[in-house]
């Protein structure tokens, strides 16, 4: 099969355009031809050597997959040849307490497609039949493939985690990013009123068109001093998080007492610090988030398939291009999701 893999951990230039052999189909496993595979952030972390050490070389990125299954294993009864799916990214041990829970997304063991297991910048992948999600009829591959990672994060982290609820402020990070673009949509479901950050003007104008209350160009403006003065120095009642040393102690200093920031990631750098007199003095509760359950994903597509979510997809782009789109989203270019396409 033709897929878009590295060798060795590196810039976007280690990604190269070859024929590898697809992994074997087990008893339990689904073998799907992939129509659409989306980017993600943990993409680029994983190509650098974040994740290390990875399965196999080469290795294979791209954890947010959908398309059809071309073959299933000897014991597998839920799904059928020929059924469009979505994959769900996390793979837990399954006997431990947390998995057996449902929850494989905090297994102390868990992996990822695309970050540690061979994931779907590729014609083929082979995952688990616990791993995939039926489609519903009318959402597009391109479509499916933008939420797994997105919607799924940006719901667990704001509906599962920081339990929000309607009349609340929310304050969201890289509102034009994959997930910021997701909780954006999904606060404003739930009835909160956003205010969203973004690098541009375009993307400031674009993340309001989605639903967003207040935009703050973070390049022109202290996103701290906008939220003091939009909300009459009360602070906002949630913060989300997912850029981490750039932004964190700012972001601390904007919630109100008793607030609460969710954080995902650190795109900007891990190691943040912070005056913790902010914390304690004002209550404050920081809430880590990962991923999300399948369950929460079959949710996700009730609510795609009702209309009440959509995905964002900046453009889509043939997999041998998969070095370019690496750029792209290092360089933050772009509103919304970049999707490879294998050649079919």
């Amino acid at each position: 099969m033709k897929a878009a893999v590295f060798h060795r951990y590196g810039p976007p230039e280690v990604l190269v355009y070859e024929d590898v052999e697809p992994l074997p189909v087990g008893p339990r496993d689904v073998k799907i031809k992939v129509k659409a595979t989306a980017l993600n952030f943990y993409d680029v972390l994983a190509r650098r050597g974040a994740y290390k050490p990875n399965e196999r070389w080469p290795h294979i990125l791209g954890g947010d997959i959908s398309g059809d299954i071309v073959e299933v294993g000897s014991e597998v009864t839920s799904v059928e040849v020929g059924q469009p799916v979505v994959v769900y990214a996390a793979v837990g041990c399954g006997t431990c307490e947390i998995c057996l829970k449902g929850e494989p997304n905090c297994c102390v063991k868990y992996r990822y497609f695309g970050a540690h297991l061979w994931g779907g910048y590729a014609q083929y992948c082979v995952v688990p039949e616990f791993n995939v999600v039926p489609l519903y009829k009318g959402m597009s591959y391109a479509e499916a493939a933008s939420i797994n990672m997105t919607f799924l994060t940006s719901w667990h982290m704001l509906v599962t985690r920081a339990n929000i609820r309607a009349g609340e402020d929310i304050l969201i990070h890289a509102a034009g990013s994959g997930i910021g673009v997701a909780a954006v949509q999904i606060a404003k479901m739930m009835g909160l009123r956003v205010f969203g950050t973004a690098g541009t003007d375009e993307k400031c104008r674009k993340a309001l068109e989605l639903g967003a209350d207040h935009m703050i160009n973070y390049r022109k403006q202290d996103f701290f001093e906008e939220i003091q003065r939009l909300t009459g120095k009360r602070g906002v009642d949630v913060v989300f998080e997912h850029v981490g040393k750039d932004v964190f102690d700012r972001s601390v200093r904007c919630l109100v007492r008793m607030g609460r920031l969710v954080t995902c990631g650190g795109s900007s750098g891990y190691e943040v610090t912070m005056n913790v007199n902010h914390v304690f003095h004002k209550q404050l509760t920081i809430i880590g988030s990962n991923h999300g359950t399948k369950n929460e994903l079959a949710r996700i597509v009730k609510c795609l398939e009702a209309g009440k979510l959509r995905p964002v997809i900046d453009r889509i782009m043939p997999l041998e291009d998969a070095a370019r789109a690496h750029q792209m989203l290092e360089q933050r270019e772009g509103f919304g999701k970049l999707v490879l396409e294998p050649p079919q």
